[in-house]
C-alpha cells in the first residue's frame, strides 16, 4: 500500500462521487498535472497500489501535480464496476476536475495508468488533442485484426519482458501506427507487478515527464 501524503478530495462523475488524492510538488503554482488511474478493481486494484504510487512519485519528481483516484465502486467512490465503460467517464471526470483547480496549468495536463487503468486511460486518450502526454504502464495487449487506437500526444509505454499481460515487442511493432510520438521501454527481468523495480519505473516516467516540460 502506498501512503504518500496527499490532499483528499471528491470528484463528481455524473451522479457518482469519486474518492481522490491530490499531490502537489514543491515550487510555485500553477503546475502541470497528471491524472493517475489504478489497476483492475475486481483484482484488488485501488489508488494505493504500489505502481500507482510510483507514478505519483515520478510526477512529483518532475514538478508535476498528481491526482490519483478510485474508480467507481472502489474505496469510498460510489457506484459499481462497469467493465471499463463507466470507468472511462471517471477518467474524463478526473481530467476535468484537475484542470479546474487553481494550482494546475489547465493546458498542461497528462494522463497515466497502470494495467487496467492504463487500458482505460489509453481508450480515453485516443483521438484527443488536449492532453500534454500519456503514460501507460503494463498496458494489457493482444494481437487483433485492427488497431483502433490513435494517440496524438507524446506517449510512453513501459513494461517488463516478463510481463504475462503486456507484450512489449508487440507495442514496438505497432509503435508508428499508435501515434506520431510513441516511446516503448521494456525492462529486463520485470513482471506485471513491478515488485522490487519501482525505482526503475520512477526513473523512466520522471525522464519522460521532464521531456514534456521542455517542449
Amino acid at each position: 500500500m502506498d501512503v504518500i501524503a496527499g490532499q483528499p478530495l471528491v470528484i463528481p462523475s455524473g451522479d457518482l462521487s469519486l474518492e481522490g488524492l491530490l499531490h502537489l510538488p514543491d515550487g510555485d503554482a500553477p503546475f502541470p498535472g497528471v491524472v493517475v488511474c489504478h489497476p483492475h478493481p475486481q483484482m484488488g486494484g485501488d489508488m494505493y497500489n504500489n505502481v500507482v504510487g510510483a507514478i505519483v512519485r515520478a510526477s512529483l519528481a518532475a514538478g508535476h501535480a498528481a491526482l490519483r483516484f478510485n474508480f467507481r465502486g472502489v474505496g469510498e467512490s460510489t457506484g459499481a464496476y462497469d467493465n471499463g465503460e463507466g470507468e472511462m467517464d471517471d477518467v474524463r471526470a478526473a481530467l476535468d476536475h484537475l484542470r479546474s483547480l487553481p494550482e494546475i496549468h489547465a493546458q498542461r495536463v497528462s494522463l497515466a495508468g497502470y494495467s487496467f487503468g492504463a487500458m482505460v486511460a489509453v481508450r480515453v486518450a485516443s483521438g484527443r488533442d488536449d492532453l500534454a502526454g500519456m503514460v501507460a504502464v503494463s498496458n494489457p495487449t493482444k494481437r487483433g485484426p485492427k488497431l483502433e487506437l490513435r494517440l496524438l500526444c507524446p506517449t510512453l509505454f513501459v513494461t517488463g519482458d516478463r510481463d504475462e499481460y503486456c507484450d512489449g515487442e508487440l507495442l514496438k511493432e505497432y509503435r508508428e501506427q499508435i501515434g506520431p510520438d510513441v516511446t516503448v521501454e521494456v525492462f529486463p527481468g520485470v513482471d506485471h507487478f513491478w515488485w522490487g523495480s519501482d525505482d526503475r519505473l520512477i526513473e523512466s516516467i520522471t525522464a519522460f515527464l521532464l521531456r514534456l516540460q521542455a517542449k
